[in-house]
């Protein structure tokens, strides 16, 4: 059964869309307000276009003809603004030419969608989606890099240092980390010290 897109009001479509962006999940919210994942992923992508004004009434017959003119007037020019906002902050970003376009896009996610970026840049949704899931940043790969030398230092000391010996023989290498980040990497690898009893004298 389709849905009768006239059904839902501005406060749903408001509550629905914020509550997908804290969650970062659209199924789950879809589920909770009985409606399709493909109608709030519309709603998302008009409000982070249009903002809250996607949500009103206009457009709907409401409004005199003029007024609809003004309106889909103010609605390109928000367009427009936000388009030129993204070119500039590619423009400033790309200046760094180790930097790549599909970076620039998947580390401003949160501020547009996706769909509009790729579009402004002239980007392919498809491809930059394919490399999205592929790519791994310069700071994962160094907090790889990082969470293996710890554990090759734990297994080498017989699972007998700590994150304070780990830290200095990490430090000898050139790496400059707190010894809390490295208690913080070996309690996400499951990194234990083996400490072993003492027997009670009788």
């Amino acid at each position: 059964m389709k849905e009768n897109k006239n059904s839902y009001s501005h406060d749903l479509k408001m509550k629905a869309v914020m509550l997908s962006f804290e969650k970062g999940t659209i199924a789950e919210v879809a589920q909770k307000f009985n409606i399709t994942s493909h109608s709030l992923f519309n709603w998302r992508k008009n409000f982070i276009i249009h903002g809250p004004e996607s949500f009103s009434d206009y457009g709907k017959g409401k409004l005199s003809t003029d007024d609809k003119k003004i309106f889909d007037l103010k609605i390109k020019i928000k367009k427009l603004n936000t388009q030129f906002e993204i070119i500039k902050g590619a423009a400033d970003y790309l200046q760094n030419k180790s930097l790549s376009t599909f970076q620039y896009i998947t580390e401003n996610e949160d501020k547009y969608s996706s769909y509009l970026m790729c579009k402004t840049l002239g980007v392919n949704l498809g491809s930059y989606n394919k490399w999205k899931y592929e790519y791994v940043s310069e700071r994962q790969k160094w907090k790889i890099t990082v969470k293996e030398e710890i554990t090759r230092i734990f297994i080498a000391s017989k699972k007998r240092y700590g994150s304070r010996r780990i830290t200095a023989e990490l430090q000898k290498s050139g790496y400059q980390l707190s010894s809390n980040t490295v208690l913080i990497y070996m309690r996400e690898l499951n990194l234990y010290v083996s400490v072993k009893k003492n027997k009670t004298r009788t």
